[in-house]
């Protein structure tokens, strides 16, 4: 029994032990993003997608090299197919008429190598092709994963603010506790009525059920991060993130020239490969108007005539010309010429897009930043109310409820203050990932 309970404490001692290991795992901002860049499914896929474009380039390669062939044939029939019969040769010895037939039974084997040496620029524009869909993949890979940093430091900053908000409830819980204690005595002295511990009591509850509602929204919040990072979903019960001091620049700090900037935009690039695209497949399109020349070598084995078998070694050159495809054809190349210009008019109007969208996202970020003095202002503006009330009703001269009303004003400044604070480090995110930096 005793070995038994040893064990059983040993046991329960490593499973405390993880547990409280598992409760101090701090998950940092840059912790955060790299996890996410690595297991995020939107990541995963665009991964998937490169190495699809790296096959077909690969696949587009190949077709610079010999196309080789083989086929056999082999048949058995119930008679020969060709009959016929040789008259008498009395020279060769054949005194009578005599019947003969081939073609019973026999096989045929065939091998055959093309190269070709002009097709027109197919083959070259379709490696051209396959190359820049494969920057093109990649690209969109560099804009998912601009995404996902961003919505990861999303995530992370929701839980920043909920903690903020966890310190001004413990704040304002200490508060309604003096104060309760200075109610219930001005009670039993006779000072005030039991109404006012009442609502004192009343709003003791309601701090209890914010602070419910907050601690509820952080599991969440840590739930979502972790599916998002790719973590299991009950690693949220073990993990936190770090007490953090946001820092606050001036967003002049971050200001790029945005005209300078549009080339370097991975969103911008994709526009310009999407140009190439359709260049190439105009191109691609002309060279299927045009002949196709090759050489090649086939070698054939036959053993279907007169029980004789033979080898065949055969040089050949090909040229094909597609006559009857040239009318087709020239409506072909001209849509392919529309959707070209197509190509050229949305990189322009998505170029002027993304202009508007950088300054769109300056414009935010400048007003996140007022809007941070501004509650800054309001929270200083708040304590020193609170600190007045508070010193007015223990002097008799503010009513309870005056008191309490200073007190939620303290802390909707307080939360205003965080969340335009962490809204702020979200916008210099954004403008950063819409400037290219």
């Amino acid at each position: 029994m005793k070995i038994r309970f040893l064990i059983l404490s040993i046991l329960f001692v490593g499973t405390v032990s993880e547990v409280i290991a598992q409760e101090k795992r701090i998950l940092t901002l840059e912790e955060c993003k790299g996890m996410a860049l690595k297991n995020n499914v939107d990541m995963q896929t665009g991964r998937i997608d490169v190495a699809a474009a790296k096959q077909t380039q690969k696949d587009a390669f190949t077709k610079y090299f010999p196309k080789i062939t083989a086929g056999a044939v082999s048949y058995k029939a119930d008679d020969n197919l060709i009959e016929g019969v040789i008259p008498p040769i009395p020279s060769l010895g054949l005194e009578t008429p005599m019947e003969v037939g081939v073609l019973e039974e026999g096989n045929l084997i065939t091998a055959s190598a093309i190269q070709p040496i002009f097709a027109g620029g197919q083959i070259v524009n379709s490696n051209k092709l396959a190359k820049t869909a494969l920057e093109a993949s990649r690209l969109q890979l560099n804009m998912t994963a601009d995404k996902v940093e961003l919505e990861t430091e999303t995530y992370f900053w929701k839980i920043v603010s909920l903690k903020e908000a966890e310190k001004t409830l413990a704040i304002l819980d200490t508060l309604l506790q003096n104060l309760h204690k200075d109610v219930s005595l001005a009670v039993k002295t006779g000072i005030t009525t039991h109404n006012d511990l009442l609502t004192v009591q009343l709003k003791q509850n309601e701090l209890q059920s914010t602070r419910l509602q907050v601690e509820n929204g952080m599991q969440l919040s840590k739930m979502a991060l972790c599916q998002y990072i790719g973590i299991p979903l009950d690693s949220a019960s073990y993990i936190d993130v770090p007490e953090i001091d946001v820092e606050i620049k001036n967003p002049a700090e971050y200001l790029v020239d945005h005209q300078s900037m549009l080339p370097s935009l991975s969103a911008y690039k994709l526009l310009g490969k999407n140009v190439e695209v359709y260049e190439l497949k105009r191109k691609i399109v002309l060279g299927q108007q045009l002949p196709t020349v090759g050489v090649g070598v086939t070698y054939a084995y036959e053993d279907w005539m007169f029980d004789r078998s033979r080898n065949h070694f055969v040089m050949m050159a090909t040229l094909s010309v597609p006559i009857s495809d040239w009318w087709g054809g020239s409506h072909k190349f001209k849509r392919s010429k529309l959707e070209e210009k197509k190509a050229l008019q949305q990189q322009q109007d998505g170029g002027e897009k993304l202009q508007l969208k950088m300054q769109q996202s300056w414009n935010l970020l400048t007003e996140s930043y007022k809007q941070i003095i501004l509650a800054e202002s309001a929270v200083s503006e708040s304590e020193e109310n609170l600190r007045m009330q508070t010193n007015n009703y223990h002097s008799g001269i503010c009513s309870l409820s005056e008191l309490l009303d200073a007190q939620g004003l303290y802390q909707k400044s307080r939360n205003r203050y965080t969340d335009a604070c962490i809204d702020y480090k979200i916008k210099v995110t954004q403008y950063q990932k819409d400037t290219g930096q």
